[in-house]
Formats: C-alpha cells, structure tokens, sequence
C-alpha cells in the first residue's frame, strides 16, 4: 500500500507482527510487467511464461501457488463443471482450472489491472473457457457455480480505494461477510465455497470463525507451514459447504 497519511487507517485493526508482514510483501509486488514459469504441480507441470502485469499482486511469492497447486490436485471439485472466481487478479488459479479441466470459468474482480492481467494470459495459453467480468465481487456475475473461490486478502483493515497492491492482502472485515451472504445466492445445490486463510491473519478473516456463524459448514482438508519466502506461517484451504 502506499505509505502516506492514511497509513494508520489501513493497518490500523493489526498488531504489530500483522503490519510488519504487510509491509514486507507490499514491498515486493506488482512493482513490473514479468513473466514467470510456474510449476503446477510440484512436479514439473510447468506452465510456461505466466504474465503478471504491475499493479497485480504476484501469486508466486505468497500462497497463491499453494491455492493453485491444491486446485490441481483436487480437481473434482472443477472438472466439468461451473465455476466462479472473485478477486481473479493474475488469473492464476482460473487458468489452472480452465486448463485441468473445468467447463466454464466466470472470472471476476474489481481492478482493471488484474482484468487486463486474466485476459492477457487466457489469451496466451488458448483458454475459451474464461470470462473475465469488472465487478465488486459478483457485482457483474450472472451465471451460478458448482465451485465459487476467492484468494481472499489475509488481513483485516482499510486499504486506499487505489491501491491495488495493498487491496490484495487487505480488506474490510465486512467485506468478507458480504462475500460470504452474497455466494449463497450463486452456489449450485451441494456447491462448494472454496477459500484459503493465513495463520498471521487473524479471526476477522478466518472462515473456520466467519463462516459458521452465517450457515456454513466448513471443513479444513489441507495445511502447509511455509517457513521460507516472505509469508511464513501457517496456510490452511477451508472448502465450506451451507448447512
């Protein structure tokens, strides 16, 4: 986020750790146009030169490779079937299921940067299969999904309406249960909600706290402690299920 008067404002819910790790990442995304080659997998399933554009949040740097990775490895949660993603930026984990299988991909966020950045790299690797839409989360959604996913920002707080960056690791706690009311009304019968949270990010973005209190069922099938890179910590993926 941009250092400036409204600092205080946008960390302003977080303890001193909480800030520090912010800082720290905010540093080192969406800073220049790259290209970067992602293994999938883990295994060499590489996808080759995946655009990130500045101003959009590098998902290879924190936990958007693990969000992508668990997609890959559970694909019968998209294979032939509909799905919706809020808060696409980069596109990564649209282009993975659109890839692996996945029957149609509504692909939304609020940012022109990460629109432009999901279009470039659908095009890039031949992906029909993708709509990207501008939108307050399903602001321009019409379609209904067997899978809905967002790679939710971490931290509770108030970012700058034009930072994009900060946007990506902070959001409004009211914003998250907005999101999670307004998903019922775009979830198939027996759909899925699939979201990813951080240990460092604390209860107000924790759908294991969030989530069960507006009629879901949430269940915690994976966990990886990162101990390298700049987002060390627990990572945990919740798929949640209403009640």
């Amino acid at each position: 986020m941009k250092i400036t008067k409204n600092m205080d404002k946008a960390l302003r819910l977080m303890n001193n750790l909480q800030k520090e790790t912010v800082l720290t990442q905010w540093k080192k995304h969406g800073k220049e146009n790259s290209e970067v080659d992602f293994d999938v997998s883990g295994e060499g399933d590489i996808l080759k030169n995946f655009a990130l554009i500045k101003g959009v949040w590098n998902p290879f740097l924190a936990s958007g490779r693990y969000h992508a990775r668990y997609l890959f490895y559970h694909s019968d949660l998209f294979y032939g079937k509909d799905v919706i993603e809020i808060g696409v930026g980069s596109g990564i984990m649209s282009v993975v299921m659109a890839k692996y299988g996945a029957k149609n991909i509504t692909a939304s966020d609020v940012s022109s940067f990460a629109v432009e950045n999901t279009k470039i790299n659908a095009e890039k690797y031949g992906l029909k299969n993708i709509k990207v839409v501008k939108g307050n989360l399903f602001e321009n959604v019409k379609e209904k999904a067997d899978l809905i996913t967002w790679m939710i920002p971490f931290f509770a707080g108030y970012p700058e309406e034009e930072d994009t960056i900060g946007k990506s690791m902070i959001m409004p706690p009211e914003l998250f249960e907005r999101f999670l009311e307004e998903a019922k009304n775009y979830l198939k019968s027996n759909g899925v909600v699939l979201i990813p949270s951080f240990s460092l990010g604390g209860d107000l973005t924790d759908p294991r706290k969030v989530a069960k209190n507006l009629g879901y069922k949430v269940t915690t099938p994976w966990t990886h402690s990162s101990i390298n890179g700049i987002q060390q910590g627990a990572i945990y993926m919740h798929e949640l299920r209403l009640e």
